[in-house]
């Protein structure tokens, strides 16, 4: 029984069949790897300048490189393209093509197009110098206390970079050291802040800061208070005005704990006790101050009268 055509066209001759299949598809990848593709990729760049000159403008840090070749060998192009390096110590003017030689890519493949084909690259004269450190405090103390000083060492720190901007800097802050609330000296390590674009610290990073902190000095008034009259035996005397202006200063926790109370103005008779009756300028004085405080007398003279006792 004769076979069905359909059957003898797949069957009849089938070892022949499949070898030229398997020629065909061979054959296929052949030419499809020979055959020259398109692609694209994006690669770092790095530049070299000079010992002496520092890179003040901002060049692209990578490009995209087209390129053509075989199909096989742009299936890992990211990988396979190193980095364009451009050495700017032979650089004459501030612009600057990239060309397709700067651009390494496999055998066989071949640079297409670059973008950007241009660079703009601008650099300076690098220096260096000793910048003066500025502290940085932040809050307040606790009331009534003071910063009276800030020490920072080192007080100086080397920067390095481009001449414009060493040469403008007239101090580097600290990171802001916290006194809020304090009530005594405070030392901390302090991180410096960043110098600004194109500059750079050589070594410092860290400074360490003391802020000292006491009592605030302050100053309390108390109107209307009595000249006393002290050191008569004999006579009885009067003063005019009989009372007067008192002004305290000194540290904030010395001058809290003063009483009024406690606080007199005197004036000191003793010397015109054996003297007859008469008028007198003396001065008038504090008692019943802590030490440290410091007084004032508004005025700080008056007019003493004596007379004898009324009951002699």
């Amino acid at each position: 029984m004769a076979r069905p055509l359909i059957v003898r066209i797949f069957v009849d001759e089938l070892p022949i069949k499949v070898l030229s299949m398997v020629l065909a598809v061979t054959l296929f990848v052949l030419v499809r790897n020979d055959k020259d593709a398109t692609a694209g990729t994006y690669v770092k760049i790095t530049y070299t300048l000079p010992a002496d000159r520092v890179l003040v403008s901002d060049p692209p840090v990578e490009a995209k490189v087209s390129v053509r070749g075989p199909w096989t060998k742009l299936q890992h192009l990211d990988r396979a393209i190193e980095p364009i390096h451009v050495d700017l110590t032979r650089l004459k003017g501030p612009d600057l093509r990239l060309d397709e030689d700067l651009v390494k890519v496999p055998e066989g493949v071949r640079v297409s197009a670059i973008s950007p084909s241009e660079i703009h690259v601008e650099t300076e004269a690098r220096v260096r110098r000793d910048v003066p450190v500025q502290p940085i405090l932040e809050g307040e103390p606790a009331e009534g206390y003071r910063v009276s000083k800030v020490v920072v060492e080192p007080a100086h720190v080397t920067v390095d970079g481009a001449k414009s901007v060493v040469q403008a800097m007239e101090r580097l802050p600290t990171r802001p050291l916290r006194v809020a609330d304090s009530r005594g000296p405070l030392t901390a390590q302090v991180a410096l802040e960043p110098p600004p674009a194109h500059a750079e610290l050589v070594k410092q990073g860290t400074v360490t800061v003391r802020a000292e902190i006491e009592p605030a000095m302050v100053e309390r008034t108390f109107d209307g208070l009595a000249v006393h009259v002290i050191g008569l035996n004999r006579l009885e005397g009067a003063t005019e005005p009989a009372a007067a202006r008192l002004i305290l200063r000194g540290p904030s926790v010395l001058l809290n704990e003063v009483n009024p109370k406690l606080v007199t103005l005197q004036v000191d008779a003793a010397l015109v006790d054996t003297r007859p009756p008469a008028r007198y300028v003396r001065t008038v004085t504090v008692a019943g101050l802590p030490a440290g405080v410091a007084a004032e007398v508004q005025p700080d003279t008056t007019m003493l009268t004596t007379r004898r006792k009324r009951d002699q």
